[in-house]
């Protein structure tokens, strides 16, 4: 059976949700149609755009400019400050309706989520036509418009709906990929940002199709593991499933909004070994471990993107899920500054699976963790602070 997956994306997310309150409060115009954006407060982020019209695009204002250009280049631009209890309402309510219609449904971002429509092509028919019907009704139901990208696999449906906009159905099967995509810029290629292309235009490799016609371990040697992945995506492969990652699953996660936009890899890392650490503790006061882990980031659009993995061997020790953590991290970060950064562990078994004994390499693995238990033990009576054990470097 021919795999089909949906991607939903509404258009312009913060501005059309910023859209619809407005009108319902008895505002007079649609600002969707006026040259207008959604910014931060000026004076936080110095006035940073999130979001901007289709007009306001037009005249090249979108995010992630400041007021104070944006005003350059239209000076009766129409400004709304975000209100991020309404979109998360505006968000749920789609979600919510979307999960009732499909059993197989993963919220990608407050905006964004992919649909496995392939078992529920009998049920609802051609999947071309139901997407027409899909987004009608949602626009219907909650005053907002959405594309619709339709593809043999997720990476196929995401790119399918960032063409034209707004209020959109596109497909972008696997005999469509070459013709539709190659010949676009290296920068239009998925989780490709600007760190990624300028290493690949230094490299000579400006369009997708350069990238997916070059040599597969040049690419890997200078991109490291983004590289595979942007390589991969490039001849339109991506096997991962659609995850019901809304379902209420077993895990231990943290996460930080940061005062300021980052792209300072210490500090980032500095999150991750705290994340690491408290993930640690808890799995050890559960008596558990983890054997997946998944590193969250998030951009200045808001854009939250997850990577994660399952591994063999499970695991409770902070250094260890700090060194998973790091690596997962550099996979799949595009040197882009970060909003916000999270780490998450789940799939807990009450034993770990690595198998030890006295001639083991892993037995250190074992006597950290009696160290780390000690540790704990020390802290409950003493405080929190009181021992802590090194990174190891």
């Amino acid at each position: 059976m021919e795999r089909i997956v949906l991607h939903i994306d509404v258009n312009s997310a913060f501005l059309s949700w910023s859209a619809v309150k407005l009108l319902e409060e008895g505002y007079k115009k649609d600002i969707r149609n006026e040259v207008a954006v959604v910014a931060g407060d000026p004076k936080k982020r110095h006035g940073i755009i999130v979001a901007a019209s289709i007009p306001a695009k037009k005249l090249g204002i979108k995010a992630p400019i400041n007021l104070y250009e944006a005003r350059r280049k239209y000076k009766d631009l129409i400004v709304v400050k975000p209100d991020h209890n309404y979109y998360y309402q505006k968000s749920k309510a789609m979600m919510d309706f979307l999960k009732k219609l499909f059993p197989e449904f993963q919220q990608y971002s407050i905006d964004e989520c992919f649909i496995e429509y392939t078992s529920m092509k009998r049920i609802y028919g051609d999947e071309v036509k139901f997407a027409y019907k899909l987004k009608d009704e949602i626009y219907k139901r909650f005053g907002f418009t959405v594309n619709v990208g339709i593809g043999n696999n997720k990476l196929c449906a995401k790119m399918a709906s960032d063409f034209e906009k707004p209020n959109k159905v596109h497909t972008l099967y696997e005999y469509e990929f070459k013709d539709k995509v190659w010949n676009l810029d290296i920068s239009e290629l998925f989780m490709a940002g600007k760190s990624s292309c300028k290493k690949l235009r230094e490299l000579n490799i400006n369009t997708i199709k350069d990238l997916a016609c070059a040599d597969y371990n040049m690419i890997v040697r200078n991109l490291k593991g983004i590289g595979k992945m942007l390589y991969e995506y490039a001849n339109g492969i991506d096997d991962s499933k659609v995850e019901n990652l809304y379902e209420e699953r077993k895990g231990i996660g943290y996460s930080r909004t940061l005062t300021d936009d980052s792209d300072n890899i210490e500090e980032l890392y500095s999150y991750l070994y705290n994340f690491a650490k408290d993930i640690s503790s808890s799995l050890r006061k559960k008596e558990v471990y983890a054997s997946t882990l998944m590193v969250t980031i998030r951009n200045y659009e808001f854009k939250t993107v997850n990577h994660q993995k399952k591994y063999t061997n499970s695991f409770c020790l902070t250094n260890d899920i700090y060194e998973k953590a790091k690596e997962l991290f550099n996979e799949f970060w595009d040197k882009e500054p970060v909003r916000l950064i999270g780490l998450r562990a789940t799939d807990f078994t009450s034993t770990n699976s690595v198998q030890l004994s006295m001639f083991d390499k892993n037995n250190d693995s074992y006597k950290e963790e009696q160290l780390q238990k000690l540790v704990d033990n020390i802290n409950s009576k003493l405080g929190s602070l009181s021992v802590t054990l090194g990174v190891k470097k």
